[in-house]
């Protein structure tokens, strides 16, 4: 088993059980986080010449600020945040751009697939007001200052992207001699 193949596999197995957390729980915990980026340090601490403790800290440093915004506003959760600045020791700072992104899309995707299936079925007023949070009353909505749902959580949107990201780093890896 090579340094690729391990690392893929413990990449896949924390973001899957994070996932699976967020997905049952909506909270990415710490003793998921922390863990698996002190192992990600570890990892390429004793990885061969091409991957080392700055590109781990370079992935985490993008990881973490690629969320950040958007948590402070109160687009999501630290969690999320956590998840991806781990992920990001793993990965390192180009590969964990490329997860973002594709995360995001197939993010967006997602939610919206959600929204209109409960459009089709529950109508589109109700679910306007459960995931958009829109009163009906206008004045109701302004004492209240609505804010946006959690259509699905994060983590799962960013555990695709990173499984087929690694599948194709493991294809890539297969071909070159």
């Amino acid at each position: 088993m090579t340094f690729l193949h391990l690392q893929a596999a413990l990449v896949l197995l924390f973001v899957i059980i994070a996932a699976a957390l967020d997905l049952r729980t909506k909270k990415i915990p710490n003793w998921i986080t922390v863990p698996a980026a002190l192992a990600g340090l570890v990892f390429h601490a004793a990885a061969p010449a091409g991957s080392g403790i700055l590109c781990a800290l370079a992935g985490f440093a993008v990881g973490f600020s690629l969320l950040l915004l958007p948590w402070l506003l109160g687009g999501g959760g630290m969690g999320d945040v956590k998840l991806l600045a781990a992920l990001g020791v793993w990965l390192g700072p180009l590969t964990i751009l490329i997860v973002f992104g594709a995360s995001a899309v197939i993010g967006a995707v997602m939610a919206a697939g959600v929204m209109v299936g409960g459009m089709c079925t529950r109508g589109i007023s109700a679910t306007r007001r459960r995931y958009l949070n829109v009163d009906e009353d206008r004045e109701t909505a302004a004492k209240n200052q609505p804010r946006g749902r959690r259509v699905i959580p994060f983590a799962v949107p960013i555990a695709i992207s990173t499984v087929v990201v690694l599948a194709l780093m493991l294809v890539k890896a297969s071909v070159q001699p």
